[in-house]
């Protein structure tokens, strides 16, 4: 009778789970571009909170800025870098879709020659006609199109964070009067100064790691004479953040652009060998020695949510995957009846130090 009892308390709980697994994923894709700028905004009181930080250690007559002109200077000073990186991502995108002609007649002169010289006349002309169907100016249009609609939605993003930076310091203040329990309060400011600090080291890390594989490619790519080196180092960034596939499509693009700029193989292998060999060293052996073990996340696990948030929310959710699994990580650490999902999400199974101290 017990062991019936249990099977159907379990199955009950594995149908709850099931539903309300499904509810947010109906809610996440239905809702998406409602909670898209929303998560916008979060990420960018995330970096003003950081950028904060910094500006708190200047003092002036010995004592350090208000904390509000900290917030407005931030919130300027990254507001104003992302409007730049937007403005020159256009016009890059613009002067190379000027110069798509003269790239593609020095790649279709690459590869007559490459035929000529193999003997292949026949099938470089199937291959010259397929390049002309890829209809890749097109895409750039496209892309400048997209870009120029994030801009658009910046206004809006900005209104959610300064909100959110209003609603800060009375937070914590509602959540006391919302759990009345003894303790609750408290567990709750706890678990959210835990997913603050976590998703706030991650993505300064992943901040420092990416801006300095983007400058490192940028030389390469100066001494290599590539076209729209800025323009690709910007790329080089913003793509560090997407785990594992991330590097590759970044370190790609510019390999492959460069085939087209000079209508030869050697650009392509000093510019692929060289970001791939700054990938590998920085990715392998700086980002973890500064990192540590701060997330545990398993790899599988974050090549799933790689997979997931990407079907959902496209590139955004690509570069927002490895944060959402770490708060999701971090909150069910700290209830009984989810510390099992939480011990499959780590590494090691240790989340010891994510778990409020009784």
């Amino acid at each position: 009778m017990n062991e019936r009892r249990f099977t159907e308390s379990l199955l009950f709980k594995a149908l709850c789970v099931s539903l309300f697994t499904a509810i947010i994923i109906f809610i996440l894709i239905f809702f998406k571009e409602l909670l898209k700028p929303i998560a916008l905004g979060i990420l960018l009181w995330y970096l003003i909170k950081a950028f904060n930080g910094l500006i708190e250690k200047i003092k002036i007559r010995g004592k350090p800025l208000n904390p509000w002109i900290r917030r407005a200077i931030a919130l300027l000073a990254i507001v104003g870098i992302i409007e730049g990186s937007i403005q020159i991502l256009v016009a890059n995108i613009n002067q190379i879709i000027t110069n798509y002609p003269t790239y593609l007649s020095t790649l279709n002169s690459m590869i007559v020659s490459l035929g000529n010289d193999l003997g292949l006349e026949n099938i470089t002309e199937d291959i010259k006609t397929k390049i002309g169907e890829l209809n890749i100016e097109g895409f750039l249009k496209d892309m400048v199109t997209s870009t120029s609609t994030l801009v658009g939605n910046l206004f809006l993003v900005l209104i959610y964070t300064i909100f959110l930076l209003l609603e800060e310091n009375s937070f914590v203040k509602k959540l006391s009067l919302v759990f009345n329990a003894p303790g609750q309060a408290d567990k709750i400011s706890y678990l959210m100064t835990q997913i603050y600090y976590s998703t706030n080291k991650y993505m300064t890390v992943k901040a420092f790691v990416s801006a300095a594989t983007a400058i490192l490619g940028y030389v390469v790519m100066v001494i290599v004479g590539v076209d729209f080196a800025f323009l690709w180092a910007l790329l080089i960034f913003a793509m560090n953040f997407i785990p594992y596939v991330g590097s590759i499509i970044s370190t790609l693009l510019p390999a492959i652009f460069s085939i087209l700029q000079f209508g030869a193989f050697w650009p392509f292998a000093w510019v692929f060998g060289s970001i791939m060999i700054i990938h590998t060293i920085i990715g392998n052996y700086v980002e973890p020695k500064v990192m540590g073990k701060s997330l545990n996340l398993s790899p599988l696990v974050v090549l799933i949510a790689l997979s997931f948030w990407g079907s959902v929310w496209g590139l955004l959710g690509m570069l927002l995957s490895v944060p959402f699994t770490s708060i999701m990580l971090i909150t069910f650490a700290q209830f009984p009846s989810t510390r099992g999902i939480a011990i499959m999400l780590t590494e090691n199974g240790d989340i010891e130090g994510l778990q409020l101290k009784e």
